[in-house]
């Protein structure tokens, strides 16, 4: 059985394969949480760059921390996500992976951060913080 993950935005290089992705609720009234849309999509894109690399008569990596975007109307969150060969062999045989799959998240450092959800970048203030979040996060790329 073929499952496919897809991504509403992603940054590709012709030789390393996918390198962000962007993840948009698409629940929209269900959930407020395009998480779990994400890291099965980070999962996906990890095993694609290693067939993609194997295509190219290249070594398949054992592990890659993939960045990824999330948004729920204008509020961002970014993530950082390690993938591993071993979590990749216990999903496709069912078993719960030995290792722990690493997880980093951010939430932009608003003023208000119990508002973040609400406001997202509409206050000015918030803005110049995502904004900035964005910046810097292109350094993951």
């Amino acid at each position: 059985m073929d499952s496919h993950a897809k991504t509403n935005v992603c940054v590709i290089h012709w030789n390393l394969g996918i390198l962000l992705l962007m993840q948009e609720d698409k629940r929209h009234m269900e959930s407020k949480n395009p998480e779990p849309q994400l890291i099965a999509e980070v999962i996906a894109t990890f095993q694609f760059n290693n067939l993609h690399l194997q295509s190219l008569g290249r070594q398949p990596l054992a592990q890659k921390t993939i960045p990824g975007i999330t948004m729920v109307g204008s509020m961002p969150t970014f993530y950082k996500i390690t993938v591993t060969q071993k979590l990749i062999d216990a999903i496709q045989v069912s078993e719960y992976p030995r290792t722990a799959t690493t997880v980093h998240k951010l939430l932009p450092p608003v003023a208000d951060i119990t508002e973040l959800a609400r406001l997202g970048m509409r206050p000015l203030d918030n803005r110049a913080v995502i904004l900035s979040c964005f910046e810097a996060f292109r350094q993951f790329l």
